[in-house]
């Protein structure tokens, strides 16, 4: 009897003798996975549910429902399962093995093994993803998390101020030395040995005035000269050797010709002289020396061409090399600009944010100031529902479910009452005239 066989006649047997207690075991809740008002939440891909039949010997598997809903129940292949209760997810199974014939009267054990994880970003300590959790709230959430990111103490306004100004100082300097940079690898792109106006970003002009500024452009304009110099030198060492190659070339090709010329004199001479032998007039002994003298001018044609296949391959290293000077010198340059250009940015967006707390510490009183340095926490959960993603604003006790993503973030007045003063005409704009 075949195992499927075996497993039916039990089932029967089973559901006369013991079915009542054992439908009682397969329709126990799983209290343990339940929501905040304790409700099972509905199934949802990335849920693993504990499945076991409850019949055999066998123990319990986990069964993960995948991305298109479904789980890979034994026997039985893909059955969807999403948007389903546990409970109503038990009845689908037991139908379907009905259905294809496998058990009469299924006895079924599921339950939740663990809800799909929940994610927490923003201002935390620890973001990432976490184990959903029984009655689980935003607080609740955010603690797993580490807590929320701590706002610092309220400064002290003149304290503040000072800070300010050295951070702004300092910005300066890197704004000047960064647009210096970009001018001066601006001008060795196009080969000049000086740093001209126009190569100095339109953006960072202002900022080029006064000592500091000076100092920096002739240190700037000294190494532009180095350089070029440096450059100009070592170009020139290796035009010197592809043109000392290339005359080397020359005279090993006017060698060779007068080689070939005496080559050919030789095996003229030895043919008259192999005639003369015949003829009585000369001897063994001469004619031996003139296949000598034929075979040493042989071998110094073959000496010419290695010497000649050896010297163009000296030529083409040297005029790569040269070539290899001149582009990594260029990809340099690009790379170093491109560099210089993006500290640039990033150190004028510093100022100005810099400068914007300055102006919002010297038109506010110390106590309104402190008032405006006052964090607010906004808590937004993101759900899935069956029309995309749902934003909503909630608070620290609200419920949260699984596979839903907590956001914190820390929120201070400060923005706000700085457009109103700007509105209102109490400070510059951003760029203007800072009062003391």
């Amino acid at each position: 009897m075949s195992h499927v066989c075996r497993t039916l006649a039990l089932m029967v047997l089973c559901a006369g003798a013991f079915g009542p207690a054992m439908m009682a075991r397969a329709e126990v809740p799983a209290s343990s996975k339940a929501g905040a008002n304790g409700t099972s939440f509905p199934l949802a891909s990335g849920d693993t549910l504990k499945f076991d039949i409850l019949d055999d010997d066998r123990d319990p598997i986990d069964l993960q429902i995948a991305d298109d809903g479904t789980i890979q129940a034994p026997y039985l292949g893909a059955v969807p399962v999403a948007g389903l209760s546990v409970a109503d997810a038990r009845e689908r199974l037991k139908a379907r093995y009905v259905e294809q014939k496998i058990f009469v009267a299924p006895q079924i054990g599921l339950s939740v093994a663990a809800y799909r994880p929940i994610f927490v970003i923003g201002d935390v300590k620890m973001p990432g993803g976490y184990p959903f959790q029984p009655d689980l709230t935003v607080e609740k959430a955010i603690a797993l998390a580490g807590g929320r990111v701590l706002a610092g103490e309220s400064e002290d306004p003149a304290m503040a101020r000072s800070r300010l100004r050295g951070e702004l100082a300092k910005l300066d300097a890197v704004i000047i030395r960064e647009a210096l940079s970009v001018a001066r690898l601006t001008a060795q792109l196009d080969d000049r040995d000086a740093i001209e106006e126009d190569d100095i970003p339109a953006h960072a002009r202002a900022y080029l005035e006064g000592s500091v500024a000076d100092t920096m452009r002739k240190v700037e304009q000294r190494l532009l000269e180095t350089d070029r110099s440096g450059f100009q030198a070592q170009k020139a060492v290796l035009v010197e050797g592809v043109a000392e190659a290339e005359r080397g070339q020359e005279l090993l090709k006017e060698l060779g010709a007068k080689v070939n010329e005496s080559i050919d004199m030789s095996r003229a001479e030895l043919e008259r002289g192999r005639i003369l032998q015949q003829r009585g007039i000369k001897t063994l002994t001469d004619v031996t020396n003139l296949e000598r003298q034929l075979n040493t001018a042989e071998a110094r044609q073959l000496q010419v061409m290695s010497d000649a296949s050896d010297g163009r391959r000296e030529l083409g290293a040297l005029k790569q090399q040269l070539s290899g000077l001149e582009q990594a010198r260029k990809v340099q340059a690009l790379t170093d600009l491109q560099s210089h250009n993006a500290e640039l940015a990033a150190s004028l967006a510093s100022r100005g944010a810099y400068e914007e707390q300055l102006m919002l510490t010297l038109a506010l009183p110390a106590a309104k100031l402190r008032e405006a340095k006052k964090a607010v926490l906004d808590f937004v959960v993101r759900r899935k529902g069956p029309d995309g993603i749902d934003e909503m604003v909630v608070e620290p006790s609200s419920p949260i479910e699984p596979g839903d993503v907590v956001s914190v973030s820390i929120r201070t007045p400060q923005q706000g009452v700085l457009l109103d003063l700007l509105q209102s005409g109490v400070i510059p704009p951003i760029g203007g005239e800072l009062s003391q």
